[in-house]
Order: structure tokens, then sequence, then C-alpha cells
């Protein structure tokens, strides 16, 4: 029996196999010749935005599919601190790497100890360019550490990406500076949000960011009640802020009267026991969430994320309309949280 040639196929029976493989043996296959990596590229296999994540113990780079992270594929580009045996070497335009550890999604190939941050860098933005070549997408989101923000050049001024979704900058004691979030904003202008887990500089100021559709603020008492209300977010996660009981119902006030239009989910952490609803709405009517009501929302609020989509059950919400336009918002407490959903385009 003749084996059998995959090139000798048709194309759009080409394109249904490569849309059928798992994403890492996409990648292995265009690995093989110029003329398998043009088809794989015409394929237009379908990508969320590439993954990257530079930390201390190493860097990540990551393709996702459709939300869904059974379909994705990882790099791992560790430090050498033991001797490790190489599978196979993986070549990447200049970028020549030894794959030492591999399984169905993931393989990990071990830097030399000695290569400086900028070699490394620029392994990591072959490994980028590669990926967003091969799969038509150049939009990106980046995972970093406030101590890289300025040791980063080449790698900021070489990935030739199109647009940035997220910025993530997370640590536990490195402190972000209002000039560090300055640059991070001018370089990558992320179009969808950003989140900071890590300590934020004293009077840190950049308050653009709230003009984000999406905010995550581990540190947020910087932080004040105007911010709250002329922020545009359309999503906010705020945790260790300084907001009380008293604010929440006079943020509710403000939203009632307009403002805040473009919100759909306030978060805020901190407040372990069950608010006084009953203050807190005052002179507002609302109602409990009855699943047998006709005219009602949802009882799940769909948290919109890059790669994934949380299901939040809001069965214990109280709701409330807002009477110029029809618009239901809903409050709800759980663990240590107080969460405020507005249902755009749900009407009681």
């Amino acid at each position: 029996m003749e084996p059998f040639k995959l090139m000798d196929i048709p194309f759009l029976v080409f394109q249904k196999i490569i849309k059928l493989m798992d994403i890492i043996e996409v990648f292995e296959m265009s690995q093989t010749s110029n003329r398998i990596f043009a088809c794989i590229k015409y394929s237009k296999r379908r990508i969320q935005p590439i993954y990257l994540f530079k930390r201390e113990k190493g860097l990540t780079i990551r393709v996702v599919e459709n939300q869904d992270v059974s379909s994705e594929f990882a790099i791992f580009l560790k430090p050498e601190y033991l001797v490790k045996d190489v599978l196979r070497q993986l070549r990447v335009k200049d970028t020549v790497l030894g794959i030492c550890e591999k399984n169905e999604k993931s393989m990990t190939c071990y830097l030399h100890n000695e290569l400086k941050e900028e070699d490394i860098d620029s392994q990591l933005v072959d490994l980028f360019n590669y990926l967003s070549d091969l799969f038509n997408n150049k939009t990106v989101t980046v995972w970093l550490r406030p101590s890289h923000i300025a040791t980063s050049s080449f790698l900021f001024s070489n990935l030739k990406f199109e647009s940035c979704q997220l910025i993530k900058i997370i640590a536990k004691s490195d402190i972000l500076s209002n000039d560090s979030m300055s640059r991070i904003q001018e370089i990558f202008k992320p179009t969808i949000g950003i989140s900071l887990k890590c300590p934020i500089e004293e009077n840190f100021g950049p308050r653009s960011i709230l003009n984000l559709p999406r905010l995550y603020i581990f540190h947020a008492r910087w932080l004040t009640f105007d911010d709250l209300l002329n922020m545009e977010c359309e999503t906010a996660h705020l945790r260790y802020h300084s907001f009380t009981e008293e604010d929440v119902k006079k943020f509710i006030n403000h939203w009632m009267a307009g403002s805040n239009p473009k919100l759909t989910h306030l978060r805020l952490n901190c407040f372990k026991l069950v608010p006084n609803w009953e203050h807190i709405l005052e002179g507002i009517e609302y109602r409990v969430w009855d699943e047998k009501e006709k005219k009602k929302r949802p009882r799940n609020f769909k948290d919109h994320y890059i790669y994934r989509v949380e299901k939040i059950d809001c069965k214990n919400g109280l709701d409330f309309e807002r009477k110029s336009d029809g618009m239901i918002g809903t409050v709800m407490h759980q663990s240590d949280w107080i969460d405020f959903f507005v249902w755009h385009d749900v009407q009681f």
C-alpha cells in the first residue's frame, strides 16, 4: 500500500483536516517544510489572541482556540537548572530550541542559564512572530512583572503585533510606578482591558485606564468615589479598595439617575458581612428574582474574558429598574464581595 500523500489532496480537504487536528499537531506539522507552513497558513485556523507570559521562572507563549482551554497549545521556556535530555530540536526562524519535555498540549524547552535577557526575549519574539504568521492572528495579550517593563525593550520593540487586547501586570512585591504604567500603555495600547495584580506606587495617577472596557485592580485604595462615577468600564473588579456600604448606596442612586451608561458588572471585594440592603436600596423599588416570572432577567450572568466565559448564578440577587430607560440592575452579596450587574437589552 502506498503511503498517504497529504499534499496531493485537494486544498479544501486539506483545510478540513487541519481544522480537525489539535493545535500542537498543526504547529509540529508546520515545521516540516515551507510548503506545509504556507498551506496551513492559508487554511486560516482561527485562534484567540496569542498569550505571552514573562516571569522569573521562564517565559510562556500559548495559543488558545475559541475560548476553549481544551484546544490550547503552550511552549514553556525555562532556565536550565538541571541537565535535560533533548528529545529533538525546534527551529523557528533564527532560533533553535531543544525540546526536553512534551505532552499532548505543551512542550518545554530549557534555556541556558547564562543567556542574557535580550537573548531570551529574542527567542520569545521569534516564537510569537512565527505563530502569529502561521495562524493569521497578530493580536496579543501580555502578562509580565513590573520589574520587567524597564528591561524588555527588545521584546517590546520587536513583537510584530497589530493590536493588544489585555495587559496583566502581576507580582507580590514588585511595585508598579506611574512611569511604568504610562510606558506599557504607550507601547501596547490595550483595547479591552488592564489587570493590575501587583502593589502600586503611592499617588498612582494614570486615570486613562478607567476608560478601558475591562478593569481588574487588586490594590484599589487609590481610586476615589469620583473615579468610580466617571469610569467608562463595562466590567470592573476592585479589591482592597476604600469604598463602604454608603458608597455603594450612593453609586446605585447615581446609576439610577443615569451615570455609568456602559457598565455591565461592578465587583467590590472586602465585604465579609451581608450588607444592609434595606438601607442601600432605600427609596428604590426592588424585588427578588422569581424563576416563574414571565418578564424577568436571566438567572445567570455571563462575564466574558479573553479566553473564557464565567457564568455567575444571580438567583439570590435583588432587582430594580431604572425608570428612564427600563434598564434592570441587580445587586448581590456572595462570599466577601458585592456584585452589581446591569442587564442591557433586558427589561421588566
